[in-house]
C-alpha cells in the first residue's frame, strides 16, 4: 500500500475534533432581553467549521470558523509533514540480517531499518510552519515529536518470520531466493504498537508539550486516533516482498540437498 495519506490523516482527525462539539464562546448564559441586535447582526452558523458557535450573532460564528480554521491549518500542516515524512522512510526502508535456517527466515528487533525521515526533529523540521506563531510551533513540535517517537520505537523493535522454502533443500549453500510476500502486519512490535494506540500517543504529545493550552487535550486526542487508525490499515494492507536470502551452508554432495543454515536476508521492499 502506498504511504499514509496527507488527505485522509487530516480529514480523521478534523473529524474526530469535530465530534467534540465544542462550542465558542464556552459557557455562553445567553443574552439579555436587552441586547440590542437586530437580524443584520445574526449569521446563520458555519456547519464545517471545526467549533460550533454559542448563538447565531455574527461575532460569535465569525470566532467560531476562525479559530476553527487555526485548528485547521495546525492539523493540515501535521498531516502533511507526517504524510511525506512516512512516504520517504517506506521507499527506502529494508532489511537486515534476517537469519535464515531451512525455511524460515527471523526477523528480530533491529533488522528493519529506514531514513530518519520518521523521527520527531526531522518531521518538525519539515513542517511548513514559515510565518506561523510561536504556539502555532510548538503544537506541530508535540504532535509530530510523539508520533515520531512511538513510530521509531515500533520500527527498532518490529519482529516476525519471512519464509524461504528454497531454504528447505540446499545443496552446499542457498542460491539467491525473495521470501514469500508476507503482510507487515503478521509481524510485531509490541512495545511499539503498544504506543500507536491513541491513549499512548495523546499522553505522549501532552507530556511533550507541557502545560496544554485550550483544547489541547481533544485536538491531541483527534490527532493520536487518526494517526492511530492511518497507521493499522497502512501495516494491514503493506506487504514484505524482496527480501532475498542467500549464503548459508547446507549438505554438500554427495549427501542429497537439505535445509540451510544461517544463509542471510537482506534488501526488500514494503508496498
Amino acid at each position: 500500500m502506498p504511504a499514509i495519506q496527507a488527505s485522509q490523516l487530516a480529514q480523521m482527525a478534523k473529524m474526530n475534533f469535530k465530534a467534540n462539539a465544542i462550542v465558542l464562546p464556552e459557557r455562553f448564559q445567553g443574552f439579555t432581553s436587552q441586547a440590542p441586535f437586530d437580524a443584520s447582526d445574526q449569521k446563520a452558523p458555519d456547519a464545517s467549521a471545526l467549533f460550533g458557535s454559542a448563538s447565531t450573532l455574527r461575532y460569535h460564528v465569525d470566532t467560531a470558523r476562525t479559530i476553527g480554521q487555526g485548528f485547521e491549518a495546525l492539523i493540515d500542516a501535521c498531516a502533511d509533514t507526517i504524510a511525506r515524512g512516512h512516504a520517504q522512510w517506506q521507499a527506502a526502508a529494508k532489511f537486515v540480517g534476517v537469519l535464515i535456517n531451512g525455511p524460515v527466515g527471523m526477523i528480530v528487533p533491529g533488522t528493519l531499518i529506514g531514513p530518519p525521515s520518521m523521527s520527531g526533529p526531522m518531521l518538525a523540521a519539515s513542517a511548513n510552519v514559515a510565518g506561523r506563531q510561536p504556539m502555532f510551533l510548538q503544537y506541530v513540535q508535540s504532535i509530530t515529536g510523539a508520533i515520531g517517537t512511538a513510530f521509531l520505537v515500533w520500527q527498532s523493535g518490529y519482529m516476525g518470520t519471512l519464509m524461504y522454502p528454497s531454504g528447505a533443500a540446499c545443496s552446499i549453500t542457498m542460491a539467491p531466493a525473495p521470501n514469500l510476500p508476507m503482510p507487515l502486519a503478521a509481524g510485531a512490535s509490541p512495545a511499539g504498537d503498544a504506543m500507536m494506540t491513541p491513549g499512548t500517543l495523546a499522553g505522549l504529545m501532552l507530556g511533550m508539550h507541557g502545560a496544554p493550552g485550550n483544547h489541547a487535550q481533544p485536538l491531541f486526542m483527534a490527532f493520536a486516533q487518526a494517526f492511530s487508525v492511518a497507521f493499522t490499515q497502512w501495516k494491514t494492507t503493506t506487504q514484505i516482498l524482496n527480501v532475498t536470502g542467500v549464503g548459508g551452508f547446507a549438505p554438500p554432495p554427495p549427501a542429497p540437498p537439505g535445509p540451510v543454515a544461517m544463509a542471510i536476508g537482506a534488501g526488500g521492499v514494503l508496498q
